[in-house]
């Protein structure tokens, strides 16, 4: 078992369901368990309930779509109803996202929580700075107090999740690793998840079952997570007004290596030698390397989309899409100052 507390305190092992929740709970009587919608959920949430069978727990699922501010309410009364202050999330970025949006309103409400992560998928864990939530503005919201990464839980998963999130949670390491923001440690901590997803992906793809794969793949998620103590940047605000139009069959992490590659090219004036070397973490060959093009071949070798004309987004709704993407706060810490003219021209450069 490798416990690490850097941010938070972290159990990361095979079978740390079973070897780390129950120390992690062994305090408490009762609890709200929340879930969501996560390819594997029922499975880990099986396990949870087996190791945690003296304790009470009242099971939520959050509703489809990001967190939401306005189910923090519904999940305050729910815990005073059952008289508790400790909130298990079991999934994946909207459970556990929720579960923080939650503790950040019990926190302004002068109260404490006790918040226990179990996270079902590939994205950060819980422990990027900040939460997405549906019906407003990104939020600073604690991380949990505790988080449990069994990697075992990613052979639910399916293989095309799997890349198009690993893909996201890879860039996402990316534009920190970019962000003009001063932060050595979280730098390291992204060149090693690129590294880390660069070596193994293509490996969970070529050979599902492989465990020690699976294991890399998750412990990559967990770095990227942990690096996201810096700022993400264009690509998050250019991908997030699109995903709503994303076609069926397609998820949010496909629009990642398309944008990535138009962004990285709009910025390389701005970044020094940061994108060389991420180019050449990434590279498939010898000899000077270009982010854009190893970014996209990178997609390309895991058979995901490299423009947004193969995802089937309408290029009539580029001006929203621009506007929006101009006034996210993710826009704020590109490396290179964006306007909506330059959002509508990366657009048009993922096209």
């Amino acid at each position: 078992m490798t416990l690490i507390g850097y941010l938070t305190r972290t159990h990361f092992a095979e079978a740390a369901i079973e070897d780390a929740l129950p120390e992690e709970t062994g305090a408490f009587s009762n609890a709200l368990l929340l879930t969501d919608d996560e390819p594997g959920v029922e499975a880990a949430l099986n396990r949870v309930r087996e190791v945690l069978g003296g304790i009470a727990l009242t099971v939520r699922n959050v509703t489809a779509g990001a967190p939401s501010r306005g189910e923090t309410r519904t999940a305050l009364s729910h815990l005073k109803e059952i008289g508790t202050g400790t909130l298990v999330a079991v999934g994946g970025a909207k459970a556990i996202g929720q579960a923080r949006l939650v503790a950040a309103e019990a926190s302004r409400q002068g109260g404490r929580l006790t918040v226990i992560a179990v996270p079902v998928g590939v994205f950060d864990l819980g422990l990027g700075r900040h939460v997405r939530p549906r019906d407003g503005r990104p939020a600073i919201c604690p991380r949990p107090d505790r988080v449990i990464v069994d990697p075992t839980v990613l052979e639910h998963a399916p293989i095309r999740r799997i890349a198009a999130s690993a893909m996201e949670i890879m860039v996402h390491a990316i534009e920190a690793y970019a962000s003009p923001s001063y932060n050595p440690p979280a730098d390291g901590l992204a060149l090693e998840a690129v590294r880390r997803m660069t070596r193994w992906l293509p490996v969970v793809l070529g050979a599902p079952g492989n465990r020690e794969a699976l294991r890399e793949v998750m412990a990559a998620a967990m770095t990227a997570g942990l690096a996201l103590e810096k700022a993400v940047g264009g690509v998050d605000a250019l991908a997030l007004p699109i995903e709503a139009e994303l076609r069926a069959g397609f998820l949010p992490g496909d629009l990642h290596a398309p944008l990535l590659a138009a962004v990285a090219d709009f910025n390389a004036q701005a970044v020094g030698d940061r994108y060389a070397a991420l180019a050449r973490t990434l590279a498939s060959r010898e000899g000077k390397a270009s982010l854009s093009i190893e970014i996209g071949a990178f997609a390309r070798g895991l058979g995901l989309p490299t423009s947004l004309r193969e995802i089937g987004i309408d290029r009539g709704r580029f001006d929203r899409f621009a506007e929006m993407a101009a006034n996210d706060p993710a826009a704020l810490a590109n490396p290179r100052r964006l306007t909506a003219g330059d959002c509508r021209e990366i657009l048009e450069a993922a096209w």
